[in-house]
């Protein structure tokens, strides 16, 4: 799983535009796709034909309702493709967060207690560098950083990098740029001055796609769908379906080191010498346990032990078969955030799977 923040302090650049397209784009070809929209203005919402009276649920709830998670809030745009909304209320989370713990890892710690059996997650951000957008860079291992052909949105970009190096600095956590041409006319010369200023100074950060300039993407927004679905033939189709083609190609790349803490976990459970090791990054916990029907679905679990790296683990001797699980983390029942393998439960939610050969 590929956690993908859009991000751009400057205002007007294309992040949602971005968001949106290349969200349909990477579902289109069959990838488990999930959207969270971001940013207090919900344009990313309205893109895809939704309003507030729409939804009971969204972003704001994953904020500040412990037990609202993804499952809960998610609305299904198409086959493969799911979006968290988000409506004005976003705008007050920085106010009622003030001076709570962890305040910025609030996103980051909801979808590890989420299930998440996609392959990229995209999260929208407002065209600030706030809680809301720290939460989104806290949560993902890569951030798009769309650039539209003006100076200032240069500057942006470079105000950006610096807040990564804020984030690498005092957090611990490494978030990779990829910086795009979004909205561009490569026609006139200033921009492209500007293209050669863009690859001289941020050479491998800077995504070989260029989104072009079309008014197809304004006649798509209206029309409340992707460009890729109202005009398949477009220029700005035909862009972003080969951003997603570039994106795809660099996950040999990636590697481990590149993207966020759970897939170093290497999506849950797996056979090692003495069993079975379950690895679970709670870092906020005081107590995790797993259970399952292995134990009979014990409602105390068996407990994990926490490492001096922070994550939690326990050996356990299972039969062959399929098991399903579930961890117990300060009492609260969830499923395993780094694996995609589920099946349904009783209960509406869905139980984690490990198969031993």
């Amino acid at each position: 799983m590929r956690i993908i923040a859009l991000a751009n302090q400057k205002g007007g650049c294309g992040k949602t535009t971005c968001a949106t397209n290349l969200a349909a784009a990477l579902a289109m070809r069959d990838n488990r796709v999930l959207l969270i929209d971001n940013d207090p203005q919900g344009h990313a919402t309205l893109a895809f034909g939704f309003r507030e009276r729409d939804f009971s649920l969204s972003t704001y709830d994953l904020y500040l309702t412990s037990d609202i998670l993804v499952e809960d809030a998610f609305l299904e745009v198409s086959r493969g493709l799911h979006l968290v909304p988000a409506g004005i209320e976003l705008s007050a989370v920085e106010q009622e967060l003030a001076g709570e713990k962890d305040r910025e890892r609030r996103l980051r710690n909801n979808l590890r207690r989420s299930a998440m059996p996609y392959d990229y997650v995209l999260i929208d951000c407002p065209p600030s560098v706030g809680l809301l957008t720290f939460n989104a860079l806290l949560a993902s291992g890569e951030v798009i950083i769309p650039v539209d052909p003006s100076y200032y949105s240069l500057q942006a970009v470079r105000k950006m990098r610096e807040t990564l190096a804020v984030l690498r600095e005092h957090s611990g956590h490494d978030v990779l740029p990829h910086v795009l041409m979004s909205d561009f006319d490569t026609r006139p010369l200033f921009v492209r001055q500007l293209m050669a200023e863009l690859d001289e100074e941020f050479g491998r950060e800077l995504l070989d796609t260029i989104v072009h300039h079309t008014v197809r993407f304004k006649e798509a927004a209206g029309a409340g769908r992707p460009v890729i679905g109202h005009d398949p033939e477009s220029r700005g189709a035909m862009d972003f379906r080969a951003l997603a083609r570039e994106l795809a190609g660099q996950e040999v790349e990636l590697g481990i080191p590149a993207v966020d803490r759970w897939d170093v976990l290497l999506h849950g459970p797996r056979v090692v010498t003495g069993g079975v090791l379950f690895e679970a990054d709670f870092p906020a916990a005081k107590r995790v346990a797993v259970t399952g029907d292995f134990c009979a679905w014990s409602t105390t679990g068996l407990p994990l032990e926490r490492r001096p790296d922070g994550v939690w683990e326990c050996r356990l001797e299972l039969g062959s078969g399929q098991h399903q699980y579930r961890y117990i983390v300060d009492g609260v029942w969830l499923p395993d955030p780094n694996n995609s393998r589920t099946v349904p439960n009783e209960f509406g939610g869905a139980n984690s799977v490990v198969v031993v050969a």
